[in-house]
């Protein structure tokens, strides 16, 4: 006589060594594919600077420290001309409200 599976057999089922081999094999799959596809999406490296690169930026680098040399320099004219250090624009302020 046979066995047969109804609803109300409570008997544990087991997976068997197939079961288990096939979920083992799916979960590698889906690992290997979670590196492969970081692998790809990962950006190039960016190559290193060459000679004449390098140049142009210390070219560049250069131009900025001259103008702003020449534009502190400016400054530091204008304030010697007009004697507007913040001593002397202190003392005309209280000299002002003095006066008042």
């Amino acid at each position: 006589m046979t066995q047969s599976i109804t609803m109300s057999n409570s008997d544990l089922n087991k997976a068997d060594g197939c079961d288990v081999f096939f979920s083992f094999l799916i979960v590698l799959i889906l690992l290997a594919g979670f590196f492969l596809f970081q692998f790809v999406m990962e950006p190039e490296s960016v190559p290193n600077a060459d000679y004449q690169v390098e140049k142009g930026r210390l070219e560049k680098v250069e131009k900025h420290n001259v103008l702003d040399s020449a534009f502190k320099s400016k400054i530091d004219s204008f304030h010697s001309d007009f004697n507007s250090s913040l001593e002397t624009v202190m003392s005309e302020t209280t000299e002002t409200y003095n006066s008042k």
